[in-house]
């Protein structure tokens, strides 16, 4: 069937028979995949269906653990529609019940314990549970805020699960595949990036654009290409704190990404994406730390970003600009990514070409005011200097300002050393100490950043969102650290808004970690993470302390820590 033929949602003589062309296609595939009740009212085919079984298929149950997650990872995964809200879509949803059931139904065997009573008790304790099942948030935040100091760190500070969103900070990871796979840009375009034909500032700015798109998603309102984050934060809401080991693996046709909770406090999240048929890797380390400032909450993520091109053995860093969260304001509450951030060329990889090069952008904010006029400006200029150059403003070769400030992992002797983000050049500048101005930008990192301030030359546009957007799958390296069934049951209360059960499926995991932490503080255990490792560059500067993937970790996962198992699985996976 011909979808561009009515894509305005209009029939052809002009009556209206759709708010939005998105409806049409909605309608469309509903129809394609016979979509309809017994009324003949049609339903979403990724919505959660009520009449589907939430129970593993008896044979499934009958498998060991290795061959259980063996069986899902030959179907392909758990599938989603890429950029929507996966909570919400029935075909991820009842599978990821179905997983959660069997999990469940092992652990049960394994402490002898009978599920239909489990389930009784679990009942009756929620049923004689005394505290508010209501999602009166506001009046919870005011209760809070009195006992919070300002410049408080509340990342240690347990919220009620009120306050969440149905997705833990794991999974918000996703996000880079939005861009990846989620825009129109097709396979040219991804290798064009490493492209050894074009200069080599010429590839630094194919880059640099790729970064700017990948933080694009992040404003609250979506780009003007359409592209948006699948993990919105309404106000006064936060993502579920990934426990630690947790883990998380998506992919989206030869696409992998790879994710590890590998630290609890403080909480580090790491990340790895690879593009085979670009020949690019991405790792992504998040070390959030979130600060009350009052009426909003400033969330320093502390990330680094690292890229690096198998053509030509380059590698780019950058750090990540923070999120400011406020309640309050003339302009009402909003959240928004704020911050100053280099981006810069670390390594020179096989290219012969050794000239430092770097990007300073700063992500404005509002100001006190809030006004959404002021919504999403940038700022940022572009250097190049001699393989030699050192010290003074914009350093360069992995000792940006933008690493010291937002990742830990910095000797003192560097710090001493580093430089100070770059000052605003002068209008008309074409130098700044030694370093050559390559180009000034300005505009907005939601639509359009302009080079030079000069509206005739433009530099980046937001990517446009496919119209139609591929399936992904949530492929589970066990069925236990998998975020989506670790979460599970909080994910569904949330979603179901039953708060009662939320907070008490919040609280075992809660309780759980808290033996495991204890295990490892008092020396009985050492934990090591299960994906990533430390140290793998030494010879890239604050890179050195990037958490990597470690070999072969793709196509051969090691098995999750016996102890996870024991003391939080254990504890985890049992009937509410």
């Amino acid at each position: 069937m011909d979808r561009g033929r009515y894509a305005n949602g209009h029939s052809p003589h002009g009556v209206e028979l759709f708010d939005e062309p998105e409806d049409f296609f909605d309608c469309l595939d509903t129809l394609e995949d016979g979509g309809f009740d017994a009324l003949g009212t049609p339903r979403e085919s990724m919505s959660a269906s009520p009449r589907a079984s939430t129970s593993a298929p008896a044979d499934f149950l009958e498998l060991s653990p290795q061959e259980q997650v063996a069986s899902v990872v030959k179907e392909g995964g758990v599938p989603f529609e890429l950029c929507g809200y996966a909570w919400s879509q029935g075909r991820h949803t009842d599978r990821m019940q179905q997983l959660l059931a069997a999990t469940k139904d092992r652990v049960a065997r394994e402490k002898g314990v009978d599920r239909a009573v489990a389930k009784a008790r679990a009942r009756a304790a929620l049923k004689n549970d005394t505290s508010s099942g209501t999602e009166d948030v506001a009046a919870q935040a005011k209760s809070l805020m009195g006992t919070l100091k300002m410049g408080q760190d509340i990342s240690r500070f347990e919220l009620p699960a009120t306050f969440l969103t149905p997705f833990s900070a794991i999974q918000a990871t996703e996000d880079i595949l939005t861009i990846i796979s989620g825009t129109e840009r097709d396979i040219d375009a991804w290798r064009s990036m490493s492209d050894t034909g074009v200069g080599t500032v010429q590839r630094f700015l194919r880059i640099m654009q790729l970064y700017i798109d990948m933080e694009s998603v992040r404003a609250e309102e979506g780009t003007s290409g359409g592209t948006r984050s699948s993990f919105p934060l309404p106000s006064m809401k936060k993502p579920i704190n990934s426990v630690l080991g947790e883990t998380h693996r998506v992919r989206v046709g030869e696409i992998e990404l790879l994710a590890e909770q590998v630290s609890h406090h403080p909480p580090i999240t790491c990340w790895e994406l690879e593009h085979d048929g670009a020949g690019v890797r991405m790792t992504g380390n998040l070390a959030p730390k979130p600060v009350f400032h009052g009426t909003s909450v400033q969330i320093a993520l502390r990330g680094t970003l690292m890229i690096e091109l198998e053509a030509t053995g380059e590698v780019y860093s950058a750090s990540i600009p923070d999120l400011h969260i406020r309640f309050f304001g003339l302009g009402g509450s909003y959240n928004e990514t704020v911050g100053k951030v280099r981006f810069e060329r670390v390594d020179p990889g096989t290219t012969g070409d050794n000239r430092k090069l770097w990007a300073d952008l700063h992500f404005k904010p509002r100001g006190s005011a809030g006004w959404k006029s002021k919504a999403n400006r940038m700022e940022g200029c572009v250097y190049e200097a001699s393989p030699s150059h050192k010290g003074g403003c914009g350093a360069g070769g992995g000792t940006g300002y933008g690493y010291l400030e937002n990742f830990g992992h910095v000797d003192e002797a560097t710090k001493l050393a580093a430089a100070k983000w770059c000052a605003r050049p002068p209008v008309g500048a074409t130098t700044l100490g030694d370093a050559r101005i390559v180009m000034t930008l300005k505009g907005h990192w939601n639509d359009t950043l302009y080079a030079d301030g000069d509206p005739s030359k433009p530099f980046w546009h937001a990517a446009r969102r496919r119209r139609q957007m591929p399936i992904a799958q949530t492929v589970p390296l066990d069925l236990e650290t998998e975020s989506h069934i670790v979460w599970g049951d909080l994910i569904r209360a949330i979603v179901k808004k039953d708060w009662k059960k939320a907070n008490a499926a919040k609280k075992r995991l809660e309780v759980a970690q808290r033996r495991l932490m204890k295990e490892i503080k008092e020396g009985r255990k050492e934990w090591h993470p299960r994906l990533f490792r430390l140290g793998a560059h030494p010879n890239r500067g604050p890179l050195a302390g990037l958490y990597t993937t470690k070999e072969n970790v793709r196509t051969d996962p090691p098995p999750a820590d016996p102890l996870w198992h024991e003391l939080i699985a254990k504890e985890v996976f049992t009937d509410l």
